[in-house]
């Protein structure tokens, strides 16, 4: 975790005046551990879109969801839900908007499908979903549009519809974070980091940020092409933290 980083950088630190890399530690390289980075995305959501109060007000925030999964639970996750819950809240919670905006998209292009039922019945052709998928992205999930949205005047604007953009761009990128950790495919995790370090900068997590930047700066422009490797190969070789 980060507080190992901080301790071999302090250790570093304080050998550095002697005489040999060896003894000043030179060869010990902190590579920081990506299950303690998909904690602090998780907890960034709950940032976001649990813990202020005024997010707990729309008609469509995720504490309503979490009504609806976990009636009795709404206390706990407003409060310290840990990681765990989070990550199962974001899986369930994420599943159900996706497959709604797939009802809503599909009933746009077809009145007569009023569920997804009626329209898995209809035996749509691989190419057809996938031009669907990216209309969707385009409309259900946020752009650069968002900027213009917010250039409206604030009677013309849907607070509620930009909030839901931004949730399902917060859970795409976790989901997408967690699918790559679990494949193994590190240069997908290295492009989620990318999208991450800003949000973790806005919710106060500075060091999440500095560290994983610091990352791939070394990763991209520092480390040899052999070292590179061995990073590369051996940073999500242990996904579960066990």
């Amino acid at each position: 975790d980060l507080g190992t980083g901080e301790r071999l950088q302090a250790a570093q630190l304080r050998r550095s005046i002697e005489s040999t890399p060896l003894d000043q530690f030179q060869h010990i390289i902190f590579i920081p551990g990506l299950l303690h980075l998909k904690m602090a995305c998780a907890d960034a959501i709950w940032q976001c879109f649990i813990h202020p109060l005024a997010s707990q007000e729309d008609e469509t925030s995720l504490m309503r969801d979490i009504a609806q999964l976990w009636p009795k639970e709404t206390g706990i996750m407003g409060s310290k839900p840990g990681f765990w819950r989070m990550h199962q809240l974001i899986g369930h919670a994420g599943t159900c908007w996706q497959l709604d905006c797939w009802r809503v998209f599909a009933k746009s292009k077809a009145p007569q499908i009023v569920d997804l039922e009626t329209f898995a019945k209809s035996e749509p052709l691989l190419e057809d979903l996938r031009e669907m998928v990216h209309e969707m992205v385009y409309t259900y999930v946020v752009t650069h549009r968002l900027q213009h949205m917010h250039a409206k005047q604030e009677t013309m604007c849907d607070i509620q519809f930009e909030n839901a953009l931004l949730l399902k761009k917060y859970f795409l990128l976790y989901e997408e974070l967690s699918y790559a950790m679990n494949c193994g495919d590190i240069d997908c995790v290295k492009i989620c980091i990318v999208n991450w370090i800003p949000i973790l900068k806005v919710v106060g997590k500075h060091k999440y940020a500095t560290h994983m930047t610091n990352f791939l700066l070394n990763v991209h422009f520092l480390y040899l092409p052999g070292l590179k490797q061995a990073i590369q190969y051996h940073i999500i070789v242990n996904p579960m933290g066990k």
